[in-house]
């Protein structure tokens, strides 16, 4: 297997390198000067014009014989069976589309080629159809814009004389005609219509020379128009400096899509997407234009669909429609329920084992805790296993006459590990996850839908009962007693906006002497204002839980929508590595793009054969 691999490799890298280094070899050694080249452009009532080239070649010394002449066209709608060639007077037949000119064709000498040293004029002409436009700036007027063809840099030796005319309509009189940025070097009446020129005497015949004029269509039976967009994606295809530029926002658009979609998964399909993408939009400007409105729009849709998936982290459940209501939820399990933000529940089990007195508050902000003496285990207990844990946590619940949860007891484990520390600044990742499946655990053959409606309603009357107690010591028992599932709310902000400042039962009760949550200065009375109180304590509330978002992160949950993406690709990236594996232990002419811009027009950029 590993031979039949090696052969195959060879083999590939035989072929590439031939088909690399042969047309190199074949043309490397072409040296010629153009001492002269003229262009004469004929434009036809029917929006076609007539090309004609004569072009002066001195064969350089140590050059190979010029044997084939490329010649790039305006567009590639040129017919073969139009073009006809000469040199020297003599007639060349042999005329094939051009291997090194997109779009072009080459003209084949044959036995007429020049030989080192020798000189020699080729003539050629040709008809190229829809190449004079509707000129954008008057509506009674056309437009032509050009460029004559070039050769490679490495080719030429030595300065060009060019002229380029172009031979106007008929009734088409010198002063009507207007050039495009250029000025005529040359204007002359004709007994066919105006003749305008331009004159180069020493240019390097080895790019564009863009010429453009507009005149009166009065004699032309159409002209053809373009678009806004058609002239977007002209002046586009010209400008290499803005495709470049684009082609790098499109990459890094594309990357943070892709890899967003796949949770940074699928490297080699995308490196096989950016290379595809490359070359489609070098060749098709166009389509790169078309992408980068798409790009965006897919940038925004798969943000805003990962921004709706962000709460869902929970697995799977068994559940049973009609299966009734699944009752007696702790205020953080309906939380997860319900997949409120990580951060609410984390701090609805931290707030629920304080209000317990399991806990007891040694800082307000940051939001410091620490486990109460009566729960808090001997280095034995602490080191041993989670039955052991659970069973110290229960023995100190009945003492205390209060219930605690098994699903508290690795909160607790790892407060007590972490002594001081902000509870912002613990990891509880674990503990999350645990709570999330025994949660989905607790709801197996129970009716989702019903389940959630029904912890939703709960909230709902909770928040409404206090809002209406006007009572205010009955409003702060309404509110101790209903605390957890008040915050579960959306807006609880109103919900303490009335009485006293409100401190949380842990930070008034005789179980803690921690100082009381941030809450405004006394009023005149001893009091302080209602206004002061909701914002004081409802805006202390917001940012503890907010700072919680930081204790659990998304990867430390490793449930199903943790990566934040759509769709795994890692298999891909084993594939190919697997491929290149087994590969490497086996084995041991310039060209020119269309240019148009300013008036709509056509022109002939093509170019850099030989």
């Amino acid at each position: 297997m590993q031979r039949i691999l090696r052969l195959i490799t060879m083999c590939c890298g035989g072929i590439f390198f031939f088909a690399w280094a042969t047309p190199a070899a074949a043309a490397q050694d072409y040296f010629f000067g153009v001492p002269q080249a003229q262009m004469l452009v004929t434009v036809n009532p029917d929006a076609s014009a007539k090309i004609e080239y004569d072009i002066t070649f001195h064969n350089n010394l140590i050059g190979r014989a010029i044997d084939v002449v490329d010649i790039g066209t305006p567009h590639s709608g040129y017919d073969l069976s139009n073009v006809r060639a000469s040199i020297d007077g003599h007639t060349l037949k042999d005329i094939r589309v051009s291997q090194y000119v997109k779009p072009g064709f080459e003209v084949h000498l044959g036995y007429l080629e020049i030989k080192p040293g020798g000189t020699g004029t080729l003539h050629v002409e040709f008809t190229m159809p829809d190449m004079v436009y509707q000129d954008t700036t008057r509506e009674d007027y056309a437009s032509l814009r050009i460029t004559p063809t070039w050769f490679g840099e490495k080719y030429v030796r030595g300065p060009t004389h060019l002229q380029v005319a172009i031979q106007l309509p008929e009734s088409v009189k010198p002063d009507e005609a207007l050039h495009q940025g250029l000025e005529f070097s040359n204007k002359a009446a004709t007994d066919h219509g105006a003749r305008v020129g331009w004159d180069f005497p020493g240019v390097r015949l080895t790019g564009k020379n863009m010429v453009a004029v507009s005149f009166p269509k009065r004699d032309l039976q159409r002209v053809k128009r373009m678009t806004a967009i058609d002239l977007l994606v002209r002046w586009f295809g010209e400008s290499p400096g803005a495709r470049i530029f684009l082609g790098i926002v499109f990459l890094a658009m594309l990357a943070v899509v892709f890899f967003r979609f796949s949770g940074g998964t699928g490297f080699s399909v995308f490196f096989i997407m950016a290379v595809g993408s490359c070359f489609v939009f070098y060749y098709r400007p166009g389509i790169h234009l078309l992408a980068m409105p798409a790009a965006v729009v897919l940038l925004g849709l798969n943000e805003w669909l990962l921004a709706r998936r962000k709460a869902r982290y929970m697995p799977p459940i068994a559940e049973v429609e009609g299966g009734g209501i699944k009752r007696g939820l702790t205020a953080p399990e309906a939380a997860v329920l319900l997949e409120l933000p990580i951060a609410k529940v984390l701090s609805l089990v931290i707030f629920g084992m304080l209000k317990k007195g399991v806990l007891r508050q040694t800082l307000a902000d940051p939001l410091t805790v620490e486990v109460d003496e009566a729960f808090r285990l001997d280095d034995k207990t602490l080191s041993a296993d989670e039955s052991q844990r659970a069973k110290a946590y229960r023995a100190a619940a009945l003492k205390r006459g209060i219930v605690v949860h098994n699903n508290e007891h690795p909160f607790l484990f790892l407060l007590q590990s972490n002594p001081g520390k902000p509870v912002r600044d613990i990891q509880f990742g674990l503990p999350v996850k645990l709570l999330i499946k025994s949660t989905a655990r607790r709801m197996i053959g129970f009716d989702l839908s019903d389940t959630q409606d029904y912890y939703r309603a709960i909230i709902r009357r909770a928040t409404e009962q206090a809002a209406t107690i006007g009572d205010i010591p009955q409003r702060e028992k309404t509110i101790d007693r209903n605390f957890e599932w008040i915050l579960m709310g959306d807006n609880y902000g109103p919900v303490f906006d009335y009485g006293p400042t409100y401190r949380p039962i842990w930070v008034r009760g005789p179980m803690s002497s921690a100082p009381a949550a941030p809450s405004a200065a006394p009023s005149a009375g001893g009091g302080a204002s209602f206004g002061d109180v909701a914002s004081s304590f409802s805006g202390w509330a917001e940012n503890t839980m907010g700072n919680m978002a930081d204790a659990v992160s998304p990867g430390s949950l490793n449930l199903p929508d943790s990566t934040g993406g759509f769709w795994d690709l890692s298999g891909a990236d084993h594939v190919t590595g697997e491929f290149f594996k087994a590969l490497g232990s086996s084995s041991g002419g310039g060209g020119g793009g269309c240019a148009c811009a300013g008036c709509a027009c056509a022109c002939a950029c093509a170019g850099g054969g030989r």
